[in-house]
């Protein structure tokens, strides 16, 4: 687990238990997302570690950005709060890991698992049924699948639920009988 996430859990933990509580939880969803973007935004990142501009100058930047974009919510001061606590205590870099683990949050709540499948190869629409299909039946809940092509991979997929991994890849075959063999 990396430093962000670890300091991300809080910040996301407290951000839902907000949204649930104000039934918002969409609108969170969508603005901390927009919010994750911009931060990771390579300009604004070094604007963030520069010692040029403090704190709250950095809060409110964001804030207006964000404003600034077609289709996002509007901020509201409960935002304005966040973004400055996060850059008085330097974790403004943190908040797409903030976002993303609203997200994980969310989908909990909703009884959905997140996915995410790196396989050595483009997999066809009938393939990503049957892997959906299959992971609900394991899961006992929706799955929402993420695929990526990862070329490292020799053949197969590696499949990760939050702390699950199924390594289906033929390296990681190979990796289990090299084990094996070596005993």
């Amino acid at each position: 687990m990396s430093d962000f996430e670890t300091v991300a859990r809080p910040y996301a933990r407290a951000l839902f238990d907000l949204a649930r509580e104000e039934d918002r939880m969409g609108w969170w969803s969508d603005l901390l997302g927009a919010a994750a973007q911009v931060v990771a935004n390579d300009d604004l990142q070094q604007l963030i570690a520069s010692p040029a501009m403090e704190e709250r100058e950095i809060a409110d930047l964001l804030v207006t950005l964000l404003g600034a974009l077609d289709g996002v919510p509007e901020p509201t001061q409960e935002l304005r709060n966040l973004f400055a606590l996060m850059a008085e205590n330097g974790r403004l870099a943190v908040l797409p890991a903030v976002a993303e683990r609203f997200e994980q949050l969310k989908h909990e709540a909703e009884g959905v698992v997140d996915v995410q499948v790196r396989s050595a190869r483009k997999l066809t629409a009938k393939q990503k049924k049957e892997l959906e299909q299959k992971l609900e039946q394991r899961f006992g809940k929706a799955v929402e699948l993420s695929v990526e092509i990862d070329k490292s991979l020799l053949a197969g997929v590696v499949i990760k639920a939050g702390d699950l991994v199924i390594d289906g890849s033929t390296r990681g075959r190979l990796d289990k009988l090299t084990s094996l063999l070596n005993k």
